[in-house]
């Protein structure tokens, strides 16, 4: 439904300060970097300004309720617009969740920033994500994303863009996974099986003790010759998430 009273400039800002707000609010938990509130609105305010030249919105002749309605839809499209980051750092953290829990190192959970982690590598892995999407310039692509999302979802529209491809994104969460951490997986199930083995055929060795010290020192040095793999796989993974984020906006 398209609103049919004229432009209204302070309208459009607010709607679109609402839009990036969504993202400002969503963006940080998800990276789990804590990032003040007043950083975060002045980052909002400055990219709001940025990206006026492309806002339009018709005034809503229905009044302030029409209004309100449209400021929850704003905010419901900035955090969505996130969404992509949440899918990338979900399947770097379950890879090292995976590891972490071949590595026995499920300890409970540690909380990093906003985000729960179950396990010491899971919370590192996604720290590692969250440095390597500002290393990686992705951050410019959610800015190129929330700046064409003004031509797919304009302002002062109540329908939203199919969500399709993200909701097939979400299902590609453990796939991602995989990829970026099968190398130490494989490994690490194999050296599972030889601890399975040696409890079976030599029972006098005491396993419970010395497994866990064995299976920590192997999985890091694991992770020490396949650091460069890994690193390659978070960024495949948050090119691939990038991708289909600006396609989505691309409508």
């Amino acid at each position: 439904m398209n609103l049919t009273i004229g432009d209204d400039t302070a309208l459009a800002f607010g709607l679109l300060f609402t839009r990036v707000g969504g993202v400002m609010l969503a963006l940080p938990r998800l990276l789990g970097v804590a990032i003040p509130v007043r950083v975060r609105v002045l980052l909002a305010l400055l990219f709001a300004g940025a990206l006026m030249p492309l806002a339009t919105v018709a005034m809503p002749a229905a009044g302030l309720l029409a209004v309100a309605v449209l400021v929850l839809r704003e905010l419901a499209l900035g955090v969505t617009l996130s969404f992509a980051a949440a899918i990338a750092v979900g399947a770097v953290m379950t890879a090292g969740d995976i590891i972490g829990s071949g590595m026995e190192l499920n300890t409970g959970g540690l909380l990093r920033a906003n985000i729960v982690a179950p396990n010491v590598l899971a919370d590192g892995m996604g720290a590692l994500a969250g440095m390597l999407f500002f290393v990686g310039g992705f951050h410019r692509a959610l800015l190129l994303g929330l700046g064409r999302s003004l031509t797919v979802a304009p302002l002062g529209t109540l329908g939203l863009p199919d969500p399709g491809s993200l909701v097939a994104l979400a299902g590609q969460l453990l796939v991602l996974a995989l990829e970026i951490g099968l190398p130490v997986i494989v490994a690490l199930f194999v050296l599972a099986l030889a601890q399975g083995v040696i409890a079976r055929l030599a029972p006098q060795v005491n396993i419970l003790i010395a497994a866990p010290a064995a299976m920590i020192m192997a999985g890091l040095m694991l992770l020490g010759l396949d650091a460069l793999g890994l690193g390659a796989g978070v960024m495949r993974t948050w090119s691939s998430v990038m991708n289909q984020g600006l396609r989505w906006t691309n409508g």
